[in-house]
């Protein structure tokens, strides 16, 4: 930028858009930084459960990242943000960065580090427990998830429930909204005020 050929008015406006310029990039490089941070903590061991089975509950908020089980002895840990569902054993790579940004080096590196049955058996419960997590929070009515053949390669809803920790006998409740299980597996909501009937 040549500073010398401008009119101190134009000068500063130039000044402010280069300082409005330099916050979006640092805005930007941040938001870079915290999803490569997110991601390195996808892959902790001690990540917290998922699900209370006191309360027999199930709750997680998107960026958060929870257990939702193991395959093999290594955690399964989820996180959902504004692009889906990332998990411990395959983490989106990120179409918005090049292949060898440090973001997407480490989401190879997190689906390179585990063979094809681990990945196989991981994505059957992160898949189960991503469509109950769309029913939770709004984005498939119950009656699709119980109607439809999504899921059809995951593992049960009673499977998955249970190996959370959650009483399927009983009503329990996924971001704050109440379900039930009925004999044959099929989900059903509940008004709020029958989960503590039980």
């Amino acid at each position: 930028m040549k500073i010398n050929s401008l009119s101190s008015r134009v000068l500063i406006q130039n000044k402010t858009k280069y300082s409005r310029n330099i916050f979006e990039i640092k805005s930007s490089a941040t938001q870079d930084s915290s999803e490569l941070s997110n991601l390195k903590k996808l892959i902790f061991p001690n990540v917290s459960k998922v699900a209370d089975h006191q309360t027999n509950s199930i709750n997680i908020k998107p960026g958060e990242i929870k257990n939702i089980g193991t395959v093999e002895g290594s955690p399964l840990n989820v996180c959902f943000n504004s692009d889906g569902m990332n998990t411990s054993f395959e983490a989106m790579v990120s179409a918005n960065e090049p292949l060898d940004s440090p973001r997407n080096q480490l989401a190879l590196d997190i689906f390179n580090s585990h063979t094809t049955a681990q990945r196989d058996k991981a994505g059957s419960i992160s898949s189960r427990f991503q469509l109950l997590y769309s029913v939770a929070n709004g984005s498939m009515s119950v009656n699709e998830y119980n109607s439809t053949d999504w899921g059809q390669n995951t593992i049960s809803t009673s499977q998955l429930l249970i190996s959370l920790g959650i009483d399927v006998t009983k009503p329990f409740s996924f971001n704050g909204n109440s379900f039930s299980l009925d004999g044959q597996g099929k989900l059903h909501a509940l008004p709020a005020s029958q989960l503590n009937l039980v």
